[in-house]
Formats: C-alpha cells, structure tokens, sequence
C-alpha cells in the first residue's frame, strides 16, 4: 500500500467515523462520544505518521541500495550486475583446440600447394583461444571487448577480436560501432562455439572476407520484430597496427521466419556485400579446405591478386528449415568483380548445402534477434551411470569456383560428415572427416581430412 492510499484510508475511516455519531446536540454523552472519537482519530493518525516514516526509511534504504552489486554465475560465466540493473559484466571466454591429419597428397601436390613434405600430419592448434567481457552501463548502452590468444589465421596472439560499443535505447534496435564482427550470412552469424561442423563452408568464408569478417572498423543498425530481421553495415579494414583503412564495404542482411507449428522454423533471408573502394584497387580470393589443423596456411584454391578493380558484388540467398531435432540449410553466394576500363570482369560463385539430426531429440532452436539458430543444449548431462548427454550427426556438400575467363583460381568440392557429442552446456567434442577434390584446368588434388575438436566456453 503507498503512503498516499494509507493517508487516504485513514482520513475516510475518520470522516466516517465522526459521521456516523447521533446527533444529539447539547448532550453530555454526545459530548463524551465527540471526545473518545477524536482520541480515535488522533491515534489513527499517529499510526499513519509511523507508517509514513517507515515507508520513507525503507525507501531511502532502497535508493542507497541501488548500486550494490549483484553477482551470479549462468553456465559458469560470472556476471556482475547493480540492484537497479543499469549496469553489467560478464567476463567471457572460448578455446577450440584442434588436432587432425590430412592424407592422399603426393609430394609433388604438396609442393603445388607450398606445403612441407610433413605438413598437416598429426598437428594440433589452438584455433581460437578468446577471453574478454561484456555488457551495459546507464541502462541503454552496451560494450563487447574480446581478445584473441590463438595464433591461427594470421591474426598475432593477443590481438583484439572485438572493441565495440552498442545503443539500445530503441526497441528491438541495435546500434553498434568499434571493431566488430558485422551479421552476413546465415552460418557465419551463428556463433563459432555453436556451428555444426569444424569449419564453415567456403562460401560463407569467401563472402564474409570481402567487407565482415572478425574485427572489421565498421558502424552498424540491425533491427528485428517477431518474423523479421534487417541490418546493414559500413565496413572499412579489420583492425591492425599497420593498417590505413582504405577498403570501404556496405554489407547487409535481412530474413524472415515462418512457424508452421510450434515444434518447426522455416527461415528466409539474403546476404550481400558490395566493395566500392579495394586496397591498391586490388583483391585476391582464396580459401582453405574447410580445415585448419595446420593453423591455416593450406589454401587450396586461390586467384592469385586480381589488379585494377573497380568494385565487387556479392550476393545471395539463405534457406533453412528445422523441425525438432532435424535441421536442413542452404547459401548460394555470387561475386561480381568490375574492373576498370577494358580489363575483362570476373564472375565466380560458391554455395553449400548441409543437413544435421541431434539423435537424441533436443531440438533446434531459432533466434530471430539475429535470424540463426542457437546451439545445442543437453537435456539429460553426461554423468558417469546417469546422462547421455546431447549426441548430433551431420553432413555438407560444398563447391567453390573461382575459375572464369582466364583466372585459374579451382574449383573445389567438398564432403564433410560430422559427429558432435554435448557432454553439457560448457563442452563439447566435434569429430569432421572431409574428402576434398581441388580442380584446376589441365591438373587435380583429391585428400582426406580428419579432425577432432576440444571446445570449452563459459
């Protein structure tokens, strides 16, 4: 009850109270009565003064309060919050330890890819070993800041993965802008402790690398309903000493998702980039086999540097469809690059199709705050004579082309099956076999790759 309705009450039960005597003027005993209910009232209103100051103290405590942190700890990760919520952090951090082999490579093939005589044989690799933290301060404002300890893919041990700050004083609607990782295409939006396979497939890998892949300098708006999702970027550079941050990029996304019933998703959306500005009016394609167990150098196929680029396109459709524990999903991605004057343009395209099946009925399930679908979660844990854990099986088919009128890049195929076990919400092992087959006008590559991933998160 509020101060207000207190004083309120107290005022009407006295009214009523001194209403409700007979009137009898000039009585002795009218006078008596007069007398005992203005006693009542004095008393009621002592006790509404008392409930006044009590109700004032408590929320003065309350105000004094505000600022005293909370602490809680959601599938291990700490989370620092105030009373009141304004502010928060949650420390948070990731490694994926890889080791693998690949064989059916001669030696003169290895060469051809400028590997050594013993490379990729039984090697492990950190790759990717992240801690950091995130989250908001004055209720509307939000922060990520991660850094990268692996030294797979180039980047130095270390450096920063992502420095971003983030408006969400409007509903729904994500303003961000810093070092980030902009939202393109459907499995490079789901996050790395949540893909199906080791890898994502060249087509999401060749399309992000344009304008969005890790630690782009880039601002950027998504926003969402409840069947739809938009979000469209300005992308220079990923971040690095040694950088001018000439690349320019638009990069956007937009999808919807239909629920036949509760227990099915189907999703629809669209990715695309265009680079109006290149680095040195140059650009190069290149890609791994799907694999990185030797820390990233094999790059099966490559253009080699492409000169006098005006501007380059990319686009294409995503298509996914769920229903419970069965997930199927598909990209197709073309890249138009325009060159100046009489140089001759370039049209290569890559696309995936992939279907996966937790065996042991978790279901998929979709988040349309960033159009993709969320990781596995075990129902039952794994303990020794109790839980299962979480068990799931996958395929994919991949294909990249990146030969046209002229540039031998290769066209590269790629089955990859996929064994993942979900002890609980912090573990998980991933088990990827691949048969690639590299081809290049006038000569071929045909290997296997297998790899085993250890993958803590908190």
């Amino acid at each position: 009850m509020t101060l207000r309705n207190i004083l309120l009450a107290g005022t009407a039960l006295g009214a009523a109270a001194f209403l409700a005597v007979p009137a009898q003027a000039g009585s002795k005993d009218c006078c008596g009565d007069v007398d005992a209910l203005k006693q009542q009232i004095n008393d009621l209103q002592q006790k509404v003064d008392d409930l006044a100051i009590n109700y004032g103290n408590q929320i003065k405590d309350l105000q004094s309060r505000k600022s005293d942190v909370i602490v809680s700890m959601k599938n291990g990760a700490p989370t620092f919050s105030t009373a009141d919520g304004a502010y928060t952090m949650t420390i948070s951090g990731r490694f994926h330890l890889d080791v693998g082999t690949y064989s059916g490579l001669s030696d003169a093939e290895r060469t051809g890819f400028g590997l050594g005589a013993d490379a990729g044989q039984g090697n492990a690799t950190f790759r990717r070993l992240i801690l950091g933290v995130k989250g908001k301060f004055a209720k509307d404002w939000g922060y990520d800041l991660f850094f990268n300890f692996a030294d797979s893919g180039g980047n130095p041990s270390g450096s920063i993965y992502e420095a971003a700050l983030h408006y969400k004083g409007i509903k729904n609607v994500d303003i961000v802008w810093g070092a980030i990782q902009p939202i393109l295409t459907l499995d490079d939006t789901v996050s790395s402790n949540d893909i199906t396979f080791m890898e994502r497939a060249n087509a999401n890998n060749l399309m992000t690398g344009i304008g969005a892949s890790d630690g782009r300098m880039a601002f950027g708006i998504t926003g969402h309903g409840d069947n739809f999702y938009a979000g469209a970027y300005y992308t220079m550079d990923s971040k690095g000493s040694n950088q001018d941050y000439t690349t320019q990029n638009v990069v956007g996304r937009v999808a919807v998702a239909f629920h036949p019933d509760e227990a099915s998703v189907v999703h629809l959306g669209a990715s695309g980039t265009y680079n109006f500005d290149t680095k040195n009016s140059s650009y190069r394609f290149r890609e791994r086999p799907e694999m990185r167990i030797d820390g990233g150098s094999f790059r099966s196929i490559d253009t080699g540097t492409i000169t006098n680029v005006d501007n380059i396109a990319a686009y294409g459709p995503e298509l996914a469809f769920a229903y419970g524990p069965v997930r199927a999903q598909a990209e197709y991605y073309m890249f138009d690059v325009n060159r100046d004057g009489a140089n001759p343009d370039y049209n290569f395209n890559s696309w995936y199709v992939s279907a996966s099946w937790v065996i042991t009925g978790e279901d998929y399930v979709y988040d349309m705050k960033k159009a993709r679908f969320k990781g596995v979660k075990p129902a039952d844990p794994f303990t020794m004579g109790g839980g299962a854990g979480a068990w799931e099986v996958a395929a994919r088919y991949s294909e990249a082309d990146l030969n046209d009128n002229g540039i031998l890049g290769g066209d590269q195929n790629i089955w990859t099956f996929g064994l993942n076990w979900y002890p609980n919400n912090n573990v998980r092992f991933m088990l990827d076999y691949n048969t690639v087959e590299v081809k290049v006008p006038g000569a071929s590559a045909d290997f296997d790759q297998v790899g085993l991933r250890t993958q803590f998160k908190f």
